[in-house]
């Protein structure tokens, strides 16, 4: 397009000349009438082209949740049934034996005791009690010759117990009393002669080796050492709690404690709280240091709340957001007097802790606009809404010299009715996730995870580049179970 003031400016035909007078009066003419042209022309131009507003920022705000301290609980169980059975097998059949004459003082004796049936247990209080059926045999030096005699009591033994800081156990066997079954006769060629005043001597002195044994073997059979270090490290291995979102939880112990030992007539019982941190990342398995030293035992209560804490999310991603939003506002028409505007699209992000609705229009008004607001759980309805939604203010300020009867019309308050995002589906899903999840995981070989969800409560909302995410505590119960106790 040829300049109007080129044009306007091309030499005249020299056969028409004119005065200076007149030429300078028309050439000052034809300089303002091109000048109002020229703007007349850039007006159309600019006219023809779309006019929006300042887009605002895409910026996202770091989150830094802090981890959610919990109490992993461990119920331990040492059944009856299972200890006797368990000591049966371990304790052996000879119990003490001693083929010298010459011992104790040269008692002229010998002596072995073994066990003839199996071992009976009862529980009270801290202690184990216990009847071991046990067969003497006995062997007399008389001097000129040797007498054998055989006999069976049941001794009964009460072991106490009690827990070491460094989670040990301690263990004091005694022998409470003994009841003969068949008295012990030495048989000799003068006849046979009861020596069960002996036997008490010779059982009196081997007390100390038969409790000893025992000592050993029940501290061995209710040693939970063993097993609280396993589950110290095996809890800190990081729980996937839902594979679409790739959420996973971290558990670090901090303090192990244990309430104290009640019993009744079938097992004995004990509460392990482990004080934990929860902490949730999403994508690949964290990274972690596995602590593998057990502190020390603290005595806790046996009422120790064992409610377990996980901190959880659920994303509505912008793509669904900006679909849900579309439908309910794409193709709407809204009026302001003789102005008439229609939606063209939506799009979505974040600036901060809000959310941007960049709008484009068509009509009176072409091109894009953009509102802005907070995101926010709705739990009772269980949706997001974008609460205090506005016009950004460069979108305001944008439209107070070029379009101010838009403030008139009612798009804002039509768009902000649009913009709520249902959670219901979500957090039943992510309720269904975290449960399966928290059944019967297996942390490592006899270390299973078993727990369930009673709740879900929101803590707070938060925008990320690729959608509103929902920070959310689950509140329940915890426990591992660990096979052998």
């Amino acid at each position: 397009m040829q300049n109007p003031i080129q044009s306007l400016l091309q030499k005249s035909d020299p056969s028409n000349i004119q005065s200076p007078e007149s030429l300078k009066s028309g050439l000052m003419t034809r300089i303002l009438f091109a000048l109002f042209l020229t703007m007349s022309f850039f007006q159309i131009c600019k006219s023809q082209e779309a006019t929006s507003a300042p887009r605002p920022a895409e910026v996202y705000n770091k989150v830094d949740e802090k981890p959610v301290v919990s109490v992993l609980t461990i119920p331990v169980n040492v059944s009856l049934e299972d200890l006797t059975r368990s000591l049966n097998a371990q304790i052996p059949s000879v119990l003490y034996e001693d083929y010298s004459y010459t011992d104790n003082y040269n008692d002229g004796l010998m002596l072995k005791a073994m066990k003839s049936r199996d071992v009976s247990l009862s529980f009270s209080n801290n202690a184990v009690k216990y009847k071991v059926p046990i067969k003497l045999w006995i062997k007399k030096d008389l001097m000129v010759t040797d007498a054998e005699a055989e006999g069976e009591l049941s001794l009964s033994f009460k072991t106490t117990y009690a827990i070491n800081p460094d989670w040990t156990v301690r263990t004091n066997t005694e022998v409470e009393y003994h009841e003969w079954l068949t008295k012990p006769v030495l048989k000799t060629g003068l006849g046979d002669i009861s020596i069960e005043t002996l036997a008490n001597l010779a059982l009196n002195r081997s007390k100390k080796t038969l409790t000893q044994t025992l000592d050993r073997y029940v501290a061995q059979q209710l040693n939970l050492k063993p097993y609280v270090e396993a589950v110290w490290t095996a809890i800190q291995e990081p729980v996937l709690l839902d594979e679409q979102y790739q959420m996973w939880v971290k558990t670090t112990p901090m303090s192990i404690g244990m309430s104290p030992v009640v019993s009744d007539w079938n097992s004995i019982k004990t509460k392990i709280a482990v004080e934990c941190l929860n902490d949730v990342s999403f994508g690949r398995k964290p990274g972690f240091r596995e602590n593998s030293i057990l502190p020390d035992l603290k005595q806790v209560n046996a009422n120790i709340p064992d409610d377990f804490m996980i901190r959880v999310t659920t994303d509505v991603p912008f793509p669904e957001a900006e679909r849900l939003a579309k439908m309910t506002m794409v193709g709407q028409e809204f009026t302001s007097g003789k102005n008439k505007v229609r939606v063209e699209d939506i799009q979505l992000w974040g600036n901060n802790d809000k959310v941007v609705v960049k709008t484009l229009l068509s009509g009176a008004f072409k091109g894009d606009i953009y509102f802005i607001g907070r995101p926010e759980v709705n739990m009772e309805l269980r949706q997001i809404e974008i609460k205090d939604l506005d016009y950004h203010v460069d979108t305001k300020n944008f439209l107070t010299r070029s379009a101010s009867w838009m403030f008139q019309g009612p798009i804002k308050n039509q768009m902000a009715k649009a913009m709520v995002f249902p959670l219901d589906e979500n957090l039943r899903d992510l309720r269904q996730s975290v449960q399966e999840s928290l059944t019967n995981y297996q942390i490592q070989p006899g270390i299973t995870l078993n727990g369930t969800i009673d709740s879900i409560a929101v803590e707070n909302t938060t925008v990320t580049p690729t959608s509103i995410r929902v920070f959310l505590f689950s509140h329940g119960k915890v426990r591992v179970d660990v096979k052998g106790l």
